[in-house]
């Protein structure tokens, strides 16, 4: 299976000879400063390094490394080019030859150890009654969060929705780091092994963004088509926007769009719909919609380039010191840990109703 995307030689050339228009979206380029971090550079990088025309080392492969595949550039360029996607394969091809980055060395085995451990969290968290191998709906809180089972089942009780269940299983990831990294033949091994897993499920509720988009479709694209439904977390509980029982409400929040939620779904009003039903101010940041800033987790930043990740997320947050307001609300794990700091809360959307509905 090629491990390019089909138009890669079409975005590489956009790309490479394009003035840069989209450099001001990219939050790494922004963090660093950098221009060999800039989308145009990164793809042009690539392109060179296809061609030979620079050394094939770690080194000269390192800029391929710095994107968070969030999507802000793909948005503004006004040919639909997606570096994101290229710069995941050019990965894949340093990973088969050696180039990968030091910080993703040994990662199929890292990560299956990290998604069983998350499997095994998840299952400890609740007794086994609550989770079936067979159900109408399950949900699957995911590795970043596997501690979120029993809020959500405590949540899906008070809304009527009794019959949810906890997802069961050996892996509590549906692997993107693994497709992030350019391992796409683990990638699709694992995700074979998510398919059988699931299999006793009509619906499956998913709460990592990035899960429920590689689910719905790299999973199709590598072969391995899925037998559930696959939604968000927001996307299912906005069925059951009247029936949530509000008994408190914060003042004031942001709500922070998932870039996997948001550009790459398309789902904005429905985690806003919900996050209103609990905050009775739900503010939005300047760049919001398809224009948010990413939070810098995506696309394995905070393991590649933990400091630039950190800086992103930082950047983000001046928004929110500025107009002193202490509560981020997202729909996403992974920007939940970005976002946390000591001054500024995160809080997951489930962890928000939940709270709102005790």
């Amino acid at each position: 299976m090629s491990t390019r995307p089909p138009n890669a030689d079409t975005s590489l050339s956009y790309c490479t000879y394009c003035p840069k228009l989209c450099r001001h979206t990219c939050p790494v380029s922004n963090a660093e400063a950098k221009e060999t971090l800039t989308p145009r550079d990164k793809m042009a990088t690539m392109r060179l390094l296809q061609r030979a025309e620079v050394p094939r080392t770690v080194e000269q492969t390192e800029p391929l490394y710095g994107c968070t595949g969030c999507g802000a550039c793909t948005d503004f360029c006004l040919h639909k080019v997606e570096p994101g996607q290229v710069l995941f394969a050019g990965r894949a091809e340093a990973e088969r030859d050696g180039r990968g980055h030091p910080a993703l060395r040994d990662l199929p085995a890292r990560f299956a150890a990290h998604s069983t451990d998350a499997a095994a969290k998840s299952r400890a968290s609740a007794p086994e009654a609550k989770r079936p191998s067979e159900a109408q709906i399950a949900f699957f809180p995911g590795c970043d969060a596997p501690e979120l089972g029993p809020t959500m089942l405590a949540l899906c009780d008070r809304i009527g929705a009794e019959y949810v269940g906890l997802a069961d299983g050996e892996h509590g990831c549906a692997g993107y780091p693994l497709y992030a990294a350019g391992h796409f033949d683990a990638f699709r091994i694992h995700a074979e092994r998510m398919a059988r897993q699931l299999a006793g499920y009509a619906r499956v509720v998913v709460n990592c963004p990035a899960c429920v988009w590689a689910m719905r479709t790299q999973y199709r694209e590598y072969g391995v088509p899925l037998s559930p439904i696959i939604e968000h977390t927001s996307e299912f509980l906005e069925g059951y926007i009247e029936r949530l029982p509000i008994a408190k409400k914060r003042a004031a929040a942001f709500y922070q769009d998932p870039c996997y939620l948001g550009r790459w779904l398309g789902v904005y009003d429905a985690p806003r719909r919900l996050a209103a039903k609990a905050v009775d101010d739900v503010r939005e940041f300047s760049r919001a919609r398809n224009e948010a800033e990413c939070s810098g987790g995506g696309g394995l930043l905070p393991t590649t380039m933990p400091a630039t990740a950190r800086a992103i997320a930082d950047h983000r947050l001046g928004e929110v010191r500025e107009a002193k307001v202490s509560t981020v609300v997202t729909a996403c794990p992974t920007c939940k840990r970005q976002l946390q700091r000591d001054d500024v809360q995160a809080i997951d959307l489930i962890e928000l109703l939940a709270e709102a509905t005790r």
